[in-house]
């Protein structure tokens, strides 16, 4: 009965493994860099989209949908001019890391990383930055 069972998650999350009872799961959340040359109409961008942006061999935009669920699309500089600025990587799996990490301010406040295009919720996601980490926002006069 046990060895139905798992066969039937198995079979309902088509995971794959051995006959004994080990799974192998695949987080990965961003499977390929979309390059394009110009900002794509945000309707069109899907759960597992990683869109980059760039002109002139230049980058411009990371854009991909908000990894808590809440289908906010979040844009992030990547042109040294803008402050602050993310710096994305391809990896060899073909995979984009950000760095630094993602701070929605609005909205859901999530916080996150991505790294080979998986996604880990940092603890203080859904905390507004500034009620998390009041001393990164202190005003000194």
């Amino acid at each position: 009965m046990f060895k139905s069972l798992i066969r039937f998650f198995k079979a309902l999350f088509k995971l794959k493994g051995s006959s004994d009872t080990s799974v192998s799961v695949d987080d990965t959340r961003f499977r390929e860099i979309i390059v394009l040359d110009s900002t794509p109409n945000i309707d069109l961008i899907g759960y597992e989209d990683f869109i980059f942006v760039q002109y002139n061999q230049n980058p411009y935009w990371a854009l991909f949908k908000c990894p808590c669920g809440c289908n906010s699309v979040i844009s992030l500089p990547l042109q040294n001019n803008h402050n602050p600025k993310w710096t994305l990587k391809e990896s060899e799996n073909g995979h984009p890391t950000l760095n630094p990490s993602i701070w929605q301010n609005k909205g859901c406040f999530s916080h996150f990383w991505i790294s080979d295009g998986k996604v880990q919720m940092c603890g203080n996601t859904g905390i507004e930055p500034w009620k998390a980490e009041p001393a990164k926002y202190s005003k000194s006069y």
